[in-house]
């Protein structure tokens, strides 16, 4: 009886967080929830998602928004992977055209610009360079002006 509690309790837990990824559209995220989506676009653009990257997104949370706590950018970065693997290809870039609206409309130049820093310290830190991160961040020239450089 207690094993099946157990998993019950788990199911349960799970429906949850599986409700709030899927109603948790761009149109209705935060300013660290869109960053969250769009840094874990990028980390899963190459297929995998490294403990670097991850790591990364800490770090640069940690630097530039204080004000977030690490648990409430934790959970964004869960979410937005989470989320991205249970979307489909179409879907996914939907949602990439929304979070790239939403940080074009509401962050400054100066801001993009430490944006363009954070994603390219992100993209090596696990010391490698995919095609499709060299992709996603020609997108993100395109349509943010932001310039990743890949050292």
């Amino acid at each position: 009886m207690q094993i099946f509690y157990k998993i019950n309790v788990s199911f349960i837990i799970f429906s949850i967080f599986r409700f709030k990824i899927i109603k948790n559209k761009p149109n209705e995220m935060n300013k660290i929830e869109n960053l969250a989506y769009l840094f874990a676009t990028m980390m899963e653009s190459d297929g995998k998602v490294s403990i670097k990257e991850l790591n990364s997104w800490y770090q640069i949370v940690e630097k530039r928004w204080t004000e977030i706590p690490k648990e409430q950018a934790g959970n964004a970065i869960k979410i937005s992977l989470y989320s991205l693997k249970s979307q489909k290809k179409s879907e996914k870039i939907k949602n990439l055209k929304k979070v790239l609206k939403y940080l074009k409309l509401s962050l400054q130049k100066s801001e993009l610009e430490k944006l363009a820093e954070d994603l390219s310290l992100m993209i090596q830190s696990d010391g490698t360079i995919a095609t499709r991160e060299l992709n996603l961040a020609g997108l993100l020239n395109w349509k943010l002006g932001l310039d990743i450089k890949f050292d």
